[in-house]
């Protein structure tokens, strides 16, 4: 079996240099992805550090930083209201989670500003996209939203209750997908766009290429992951939460990990047909966190992987499909894309990282001008949103 550690790296899909510098880690996907988990609290900050009291007492007190409590209204964009209502459904999951973990019924004042920062922006920036959208009569199409939404949920049974276990709600995530959708036709009515040219993914290369370096030897591959549990037909399901692996007869764990070496085998025999592109199966039905992107792990060495991974993705001659193998997330299913000595990478190896690493660039370009054009035509007000940015910038 192989057991893949959560803190994982995966080289090239963050960062294409990261390959270089990094010197451990596993095999696994971490849990950040479109449906990720809510962020990581800073509850080692939660408490202020003691300062002496000037009294005679000489008693030392412990102060706490505090914030305003939210409005009703956490924000106004050209005079529309942001009720609290959409700020809470999307920060009290997360809160809840976070007091499940502490003894004091407390949440730390530096969390709630983090997340009040990012909530009320993000409520903002949907508001100033609708008032664009309905400003210029640029917006996107239903066909384009309904294939966004229809992505998130191919062949998944139970809608609702896939997007609870992530801390969404239907009406949350289909807010998400307008907000996609919308900043692409506004990208797009701009001439602002993400996919890079060949002759700019070369002059990436070119840049690097002194860098670009293999210090071992490395393969390229992607995956496709079947994870354990109870499910009906082939519909797509998520990992066993702990409690539900713990109080599972032996009868059940064995019955889902047939059903899982039973999936992954199907969907292995699907890769193999003529014309199928394994990033997009994998996108479509792989129930690993890295779905999103195709289950591509990049480029690593034999030593970021462990046991039997390591053993096939290195075993296998590009293009080539492992059978089904087991770990303690369920069965993987790898394809070998490129298989390269230590030494200088050529331009192939690295081409899809390059992409991931220009759109991103892009993006984040495209994404600052659209900002800084509707900031300057929409009035944003919000203390909240203020007092969050102040909070967050004391040292």
């Amino acid at each position: 079996m192989v057991t893949l550690p959560r803190t994982a790296t995966r080289l090239c899909v963050v960062s294409l240099l990261a390959v270089f510098a990094c010197r451990s880690g596993g095999g696994s996907e971490s849990a950040a992805t479109q449906d990720a988990t809510p962020e990581a609290t800073p509850e080692a900050n939660a408490e202020a550090t003691p300062e002496a009291s000037p009294e005679a007492s000489g008693v030392v007190t412990k102060t706490k930083p505090t914030l305003a409590p939210l409005p009703e209204v956490v924000a106004t964009v050209d005079g529309h209201e942001i009720p609290r209502s959409e700020f809470d459904a999307r920060y009290e999951p997360g809160a809840a989670q976070i007091l499940a973990r502490r003894t004091d019924g407390e949440i730390p004042a530096p969390y709630q500003a983090m997340q009040r920062e990012k909530i009320i922006e993000e409520l903002v920036w949907a508001k100033l996209l609708e008032l664009e959208a309905e400003r210029s009569g640029v917006d996107a199409t239903p066909e384009a939203l309904a294939a966004q939404e229809e992505s998130g949920r191919r062949h998944i049974r139970d809608w609702p209750a896939w997007l609870a276990r992530v801390g969404q709600t239907v009406e949350i995530r289909h807010q998400a997908n307008v907000v996609y959708v919308r900043e692409r036709a506004l990208f797009e009515a701009r001439g602002l766009t993400l996919e890079p040219t060949e002759a700019e993914l070369r002059a990436a290369y070119e840049a690097a290429r002194d860098k670009l370096v293999a210090p071992a030897e490395l393969v390229r591959a992607s995956h496709i992951l079947i994870t354990y549990g109870p499910r009906v037909g082939d519909e797509k399901i998520q990992p066993l939460m702990p409690d539900q692996r713990e109080s599972a007869t032996p009868e059940q764990l064995a019955k889902w990990d047939a059903a899982a070496k039973a999936r992954a085998a199907a969907l292995r025999e699907a890769a193999l047909a003529p014309g199928v592109d394994f990033n997009e199966l994998a996108r479509e039905w792989s129930e690993g966190p890295g779905a999103f992107r195709g289950g591509d792990m990049g480029l690593f060495p034999r030593r970021q992987m462990v046991g039997e991974y390591a053993e096939a993705a290195f075993a296998l001659e590009p293009g080539q499909l492992s059978e089904p193998i087991k770990s303690d997330k369920g069965y993987y299913v790898i394809k070998s894309f490129g298989h390269y000595p230590a030494g200088p990478l050529p331009f192939e190896a690295v081409r899809a990282d390059l992409v991931r690493e220009l759109q991103g660039q892009k993006y984040k370009a495209a994404l600052a001008a659209l900002q800084a054009e509707l900031h300057g035509r929409f009035t944003v007000v919000s203390p909240a949103l203020d007092e969050a940015r102040a909070f967050r910038a004391k040292p």
